[in-house]
């Protein structure tokens, strides 16, 4: 039996609510709760914790909940100041958000890990309650503490936790019960398609639609399992597509690609480097990356040679699984292909 599975919320989502109950509290409006906007169209209500001032600073607290989702995080306080001031509004960190260190990440290194989504979405809360200008102020108070649980150190972010999210809301995809849901939505695509697409997360499942229409089913971590069930349902063509960092993973051998099982993904980027011919001291200059979109910027003019490679060795190890051919698509950020087999 499918089990109904409850949403979370990003951290972005977290920090867009708490900036719209700090912008509503500068006109000297109280809520119990906010409603924010996200990148999907869907409205979420989020409740707020306090309403309170800090010198000039409006702020406000929310805590951020993680539904089903297995995550650190549950609950911690994410906290927003904002004062009024001229457009454009200003978007920074403050205690316990980290700060990039490293390239390869969504923002450049020196600035605070606020991803350009949730900035969009804070930008758009605040308009909501009236304002275009200012100056908010994102802060985690438990962050730093927090962040030793999490990869952040490992990627080149430090000092506190990163405001991520590309829709707002969090879903379980991990967790074995998830696998009866990918099930089901493989059925209901065979019904009307002979062809899949089996696509890993978020923004894979956005590039994909994009291209290939309602044959797109979001598989999270269980890439191997989906692509296992996809063989056996009969599908004639079954393609997988990810960014690089999530099909990294699948060329060094992990059908699930959760970080506590597997995350051998710059050491599968650096063997690929070696098998596209790349000169040992960029091979070099990529192991020792932090992360897979830092070793693809060193890499520099290589880096296509080393994604179809990834793509080849991906592309082997599902059509093993398999039992059949299955095709490899690997994006960049900006939605372009960049490995395709």
């Amino acid at each position: 039996m499918l089990t109904l599975k409850r949403f979370g919320i990003t951290t972005g989502a977290a920090a867009a609510a708490a900036a719209k109950a700090a912008a509503l509290y500068a006109r000297r409006i109280e809520a119990k709760a906010v409603v924010v906007p996200t990148p999907i169209g869907l409205r979420l209500e989020v409740s707020v914790e306090r309403q309170y001032r800090e010198g000039e600073w409006s702020c406000a607290e929310v805590r951020k909940f993680s539904g089903d989702n297995p995550d650190v995080l549950d609950g911690a306080v994410i906290k927003a100041c904002f004062t009024p001031g001229e457009a454009p509004l200003r978007i920074i960190g403050g205690r316990g958000v980290g700060i990039a260190t490293r390239p390869g990440l969504p923002v450049p290194p020196g600035e605070f890990a606020i991803n350009p989504v949730p900035r969009a979405m804070i930008a758009e809360a605040v308009a909501e309650a009236g304002y275009r200008g200012g100056t908010v102020v994102i802060e985690v108070p438990d962050g730093e503490r927090l962040a030793e649980l999490t990869m952040n150190k490992d990627v080149g972010v430090v000092g506190g936790i990163s405001i991520l999210g590309t829709t707002g809301l969090e879903m379980p995809v991990s967790d074995e019960d998830y696998v009866r849901h990918v099930e089901a939505e493989l059925k209901y695509v065979r019904t009307a398609s002979e062809v899949v697409v089996v696509a890993s997360g978020n923004r894979a499942v956005e590039f994909s639609r994009a291209r290939w229409g309602d044959i797109v089913v979001k598989v999270g971590d269980l890439i191997g399992e989906a692509v296992r069930m996809a063989a056996e349902m009969g599908f004639s063509e079954i393609i997988v597509a990810g960014l690089p960092a999530k099909l990294a993973k699948v060329a060094a051998g992990a059908l699930n690609t959760h970080s506590r099982l597997c995350d051998a993904r710059v050491e599968a980027v650096a063997h690929a480097a070696v098998l596209a011919g790349v000169p040992p001291e960029v091979v070099r200059a990529a192991a020792e990356s932090s992360s897979v979109g830092e070793a693809l910027v060193r890499l520099d003019r290589f880096r296509g040679r080393v994604l179809e490679v990834l793509a080849r060795r991906a592309k082997e190890r599902l059509s093993k699984y398999a039992g059949r051919e299955v095709k490899v698509v690997i994006f960049y950020d900006n939605g372009e292909i960049a490995a395709q087999t």
